[in-house]
């Protein structure tokens, strides 16, 4: 019987797992039940602490690099990419045909209502855009030097001093009031900078401040600390894509982003130390985030995180104030990606990869080469994006790991995963026959009561 024509509830489920005890499988889930509640029920919330299958160690997980490879990357973005890619493989004027076709499409699209891609959908996608279009990397409110709150000197009082430790206490406190879901910390890896931002260089001097100039953007060498933040991604709207109204859950994503780092650097400024806000810009956000032990990396050549899968959008804070590093983590990503390609059997364009490894072989130049990784074809996802007129985002809303902790048994089998990888093809069977992953009517969103941002916060932990 195939996993589409399979009729399987929670409730025969739980007989199977009771079927699986007998076996002695299910105690390692049990255990981890267990001590998920009494970690919950006696961790001190300001350290937000994990579950106990969330293990740090001393380097990412896929961490093998090409030292002599792996270095500065140009920065180059398949969005700044693609138009001239597009004309290369399909002739001149190729990209401003397909422009031409994707407006009229979006607008046909618009004056039939077409589920998901009606006006009001399409204004969810793009209004939600408004605070990320209204920042561009130092200036506005991802400046890189104090736009408005007042300074230690302005108000006659020495700049804040701690311990390192209490001091990364006051910054995590802060990043999650202002909206983080998941915060850490991370050295500075020059190597993860890019080499030029908005047409100028990035480079490191020793300077005391921060400055953007015409020709070149200037990061301190005493910023030797990063500050990742993952913002999590509507779980419920981005079960709406590929559509235009579940693309809202990445643009609101970013523009969440650029609120957070822009507000934390604000408030580390006005504790007396230096700060740069950024967003996808400057530096490459996946590896620090990976450094900080945000989460691991994936098949999708993204972050997976423990709580939320690959449902978030990451930035982060360059700064001088001394804090605390936090180590990478091991849940058994992947492992688990290895087995599972459900993301990759997912994806309408066929970018991401389906071998059994990950490997160093780049897919172009948006990857950045010298490590090994899933690599992603990045030109055929943003074809793809042109060709629904909007983004996608599949691989997130399909991948297993995409469940906030409502329900005890998806914590079960991640912790269950991150120690029995050989349980990993029976998970996967699983997400399948519970239809997990599959696309909501979106219609249907507009009729919900919604939480505030469409985020349930009592499901949000982390660090």
């Amino acid at each position: 019987m195939s996993i589409k024509n399979m009729q399987l509830n929670r409730r025969d489920f739980l007989k199977m797992t009771g079927l699986l005890t007998g076996a002695g499988i299910t105690p390692l889930a049990g255990m981890a039940l267990g001590k998920v509640a009494a970690d919950a029920s006696s961790r001190p919330a300001v350290l937000h602490k994990r579950p106990w299958w969330v293990k740090e160690v001393d380097k990412p997980t896929l961490a093998e690099i090409n030292e002599a490879e792996f270095k500065r990357f140009s920065g180059a973005s398949i969005f700044a990419l693609y138009r001239n890619l597009k004309d290369e493989r399909d002739g001149e004027g190729a990209f401003q045909k397909e422009q031409t076709e994707k407006s009229s499409r979006m607008a046909q699209w618009m004056r039939e209502g077409k589920p998901g891609f009606g006006l009001r959908d399409r204004m969810v996608y793009d209004a939600s855009w408004t605070v990320m279009r209204s920042a561009s990397p130092g200036s506005g409110i991802l400046s890189w030097t104090k736009i408005r709150v007042p300074s230690p000197e302005d108000l006659g009082v020495d700049r804040y001093e701690d311990t390192p430790e209490e001091m990364t206490k006051t910054v995590k406190a802060a990043a999650r009031l202002y909206g983080a879901s998941l915060v850490g910390i991370a050295p500075m890896d020059e190597r993860y900078i890019n080499l030029k931002d908005s047409g100028k260089d990035v480079v490191f001097e020793d300077v005391d401040i921060p400055a953007v100039t015409d020709e070149k953007m200037v990061i301190p060498k005493k910023m030797k600390w990063v500050i990742s933040v993952a913002i999590q991604m509507d779980l419920d709207l981005i079960t709406r894509v590929p559509t235009a109204v579940g693309a809202g859950a990445s643009s609101l994503g970013y523009s969440h982003c650029a609120f957070v780092v822009s507000t934390l650097a604000e408030f580390i400024r006005g504790l007396g130390y230096q700060a740069i806000p950024s967003v996808n810009d400057t530096g490459q956000s996946v590896p620090f985030a990976i450094d900080a032990g945000i989460g691991e990396m994936s098949r999708t050549n993204r972050v997976i995180t423990p709580e939320f899968g690959p449902a978030v959008r990451l930035a982060k804070v360059f700064t001088d104030m001394p804090l605390v590093y936090d180590k990478p983590v091991d849940f058994g990503v992947v492992e688990f990606c290895k087995r599972c390609k459900k993301c990759a059997e997912a994806c309408p364009s066929g970018a991401l990869s389906m071998s059994d490894e990950p490997d160093f072989e780049i897919k172009g130049p948006w990857n950045n080469p010298g490590h090994k990784a899933w690599f992603d074809d990045s030109y055929k996802c943003y074809s793809y994006w042109q060709e629904i007129t909007t983004g996608c985002s599949i691989c997130f809303a399909v991948c297993p790991y995409t469940k906030a902790a409502a329900a005890w048994i998806h914590d079960v089998v991640k912790a269950t995963a991150s120690v029995a990888p050989f349980m990993d093809p029976f998970f996967r069977t699983m997400d399948d026959a519970f239809g997990y992953g599959e696309e909501h009517d979106p219609e249907q969103w507009w009729g919900q009561d919604l939480p505030a941002f469409g985020i349930y916060s009592t499901q949000s932990s982390g660090r």
